[in-house]
């Protein structure tokens, strides 16, 4: 293996040999985003996982690197867009696709252009991606009126202005999932201890883009730490409150204790109960994390993609007496929870990093990102 070091961007060019893919032909890794890097070999694309194994087919004309668990991919001259583990949120049929952030890429399919979204919704019974059809003569970023703004010209001539503020209120309009999480185009962290190799790297950019966690001070993230009570239940009051929409994400918090606010909340909202916790600065286990997240109304209001029977049946360490199983199950059975191994243990005793628990405010936030175990 070679490694060829930049230190500006830190780009990292490996140049695997046939000894990692027995039978297989040398390919070459090109810097890590989110826990992969491009992969090449005799010129086609795909991508490989922090130890260097191939873990999206290396079949695309060429790639980008993934930004906030999306990356678009080129597929016999048409553009698409894949997440982590190479499943298609939107498939590859345009000619060209540029993102506007929000989950969403302004799309051009022959001389029609219009804006596709990463997350299906109903529109007139039937499933589409399409927030404004391919009908345009041109889509664009611009500015309005002093505002950053999507701007669609018709075939006529005329131009229809949208803010780009504005987007998520219409997504939550048209019933796409989790518009009540955007993404943020460009906000993405830089902490000292997250590198791009990392596997939490992209949990802990979704994370912090939809204001669910952020860094804890002097540019650290610090990933290996274990989440206390206060964290857990904050992160919780947090999700709930983004979710509803009400002010509690939005408003400072001065109390003190710096938690005692959240645990008001959380109270309130049903999430916890009194004297469900008689330390908060204690750290939080794996089947207590559940407990709170899936109380959230977040996470009660999404619905099934895993079998529960077959979720009782693999998750061996869980009993159906144990007080948690339900949230531990039904965490299982949405999609959130993956497990900490390929037997999809969960080990209920165990604390949580804090990088583990980004993993799991990333997908209960974020509906692309939720699992089909089987």
């Amino acid at each position: 293996m070679r490694h060829l070091r930049k230190a500006a961007g830190l780009l990292v060019s490996l140049s695997l040999l046939a000894a990692v893919l027995p039978g297989a032909a040398a390919y070459t890794v090109h810097g890590y985003s989110e826990g992969l890097a491009q992969a090449e070999d005799a010129g086609k694309w795909g991508f490989a996982g922090g130890d260097g194994s191939p873990v999206v087919p290396l079949q695309y004309d060429s790639v980008v690197s993934f930004s906030l668990g999306m990356a678009a991919v080129n597929l016999n001259g048409k553009l698409g867009v894949i997440r982590p583990d190479g499943q298609y949120l939107i498939r590859p049929e345009y000619d060209t696709l540029m993102p506007v952030g929000y989950g969403l890429y302004m799309a051009q399919k022959g001389d029609g252009w219009g804006v596709v979204s990463i997350l299906p919704y109903t529109r007139e019974g039937e499933q589409t991606n399409e927030i404004y059809p391919l009908i345009y003569a041109k889509v664009e970023l611009g500015v309005s009126g002093g505002l950053d703004a999507l701007i669609l010209t018709s075939q006529g001539g005329g131009r229809t202005v949208i803010p780009l503020f504005q987007i998520p209120g219409h997504l939550a309009g048209l019933g796409v999932e989790g518009s009540q999480f955007p993404l943020t185009r460009g906000r993405v962290p830089s902490f000292t201890d997250v590198r791009g190799q990392d596997w939490f790297s992209l949990w802990v950019d979704i994370a912090y883009n939809t204001g669910i966690m952020s860094g804890t001070g002097g540019g650290a993230f610090e990933p290996g730490r274990e989440v206390t009570v206060a964290e857990a239940i904050q992160m919780a009051a947090n999700m709930s409150s983004r979710y509803r929409g009400d002010t509690f994400h939005t408003t400072a918090h001065v109390s003190t204790p710096w938690y005692s606010d959240a645990v008001t909340y959380c109270l309130a909202s049903n999430i916890i109960e009194p004297y469900q916790f008689d330390d908060y600065g204690r750290q939080i286990t794996r089947r207590e994390l559940a407990q709170v997240f899936g109380a959230t109304e977040l996470a009660r209001s999404l619905s099934q993609r895993n079998d529960p029977e077959k979720v009782k049946g693999a998750v061996k360490d869980v009993k159906a007496d144990d007080p948690a199983a339900e949230a531990v199950y039904g965490l299982y059975v949405k999609g959130i929870l993956t497990g900490v191994n390929q037997d999809l243990s969960f080990r209920p005793d165990a604390a949580v990093t804090r990088a583990e628990a980004a993993a799991l405010a990333a997908r209960l936030a974020r509906p692309e990102q939720r699992v089909d175990l089987f």
